[in-house]
């Protein structure tokens, strides 16, 4: 059972690390934040790490009924999730970028007081992050010993991609010292590719899915 946890908290890691892109989003914050202290540039990057984790997992908690509701199935969900990420993927891999230079600008003017929104919703974690932790939902009877079981190892794996969201933030003049843009750039770019990986397995997983409904 404790190999099965692992084995969900590892895809979840790797499903979300590379749409929350923290090695190429780290340098946008530390812009964003230039005119604000060191002291509260570290308190940021603590309260988006933590708001990524909160948000993320009420995702998961709630959307699974949320879906019911409207009436959308899972697999339904993988698939339209899987193509986000492919498109997100693939605009990574051609350089455009997440947020807009007006954007930055806007944000550098109110930083201290825009934690969780706009730097966590949706800078950080936006429409693709959430798509991705709604196909992360598990299936089967919510009480059922191994949907719960899932829901903890997927909750693992949101908490493992907001720490890396923390240590990132709070850590990237350090890290650019270290490895450099040209590095930042290389991880960004194979974040990418996993990322484009990724989103075709989530379109593959859905398509069976739906199949195995008809």
């Amino acid at each position: 059972m404790l190999h099965d946890i692992f084995n969900q908290a590892g895809f979840a890691f790797f499903a979300l690390f590379p749409i929350l892109n923290p090695p190429a989003m780290a340098p946008i914050f530390l812009e964003m934040t230039s005119g604000v202290s060191d002291t509260d540039r570290h308190r940021l990057a603590a309260l988006i790490g933590k708001y990524t984790f909160l948000l993320l997992l009420t995702v998961l908690l709630v959307g699974g009924w949320a879906l019911k509701l409207f009436g959308i199935s899972i697999p339904v969900i993988r698939v339209a999730g899987g193509l986000l990420l492919f498109n997100t993927a693939w605009r990574m891999l051609n350089n455009e970028p997440r947020i807009s230079a007006n954007e930055q600008a806007e944000l550098k003017t109110k930083v201290t007081s825009q934690a969780f929104f706009p730097l966590t919703l949706p800078v950080t974690a936006g429409p693709g992050s959430i798509a991705v932790t709604l196909t992360l939902v598990p299936t089967g009877t919510f009480w059922g010993t191994e949907t719960l079981f899932s829901f903890f190892g997927v909750a693992l794996g949101i908490a493992a991609a907001a720490l890396s969201v923390f240590v990132f933030y709070r850590y990237e003049e350090l890290f650019i010292n270290r490895i450099g843009r040209a590095g930042a750039q290389t991880i960004s770019k194979i974040s990418a590719f996993v990322l484009l990986a990724i989103g075709v397995q989530i379109i593959w997983d859905g398509i069976r899915g739906l199949v195995h409904m008809m």
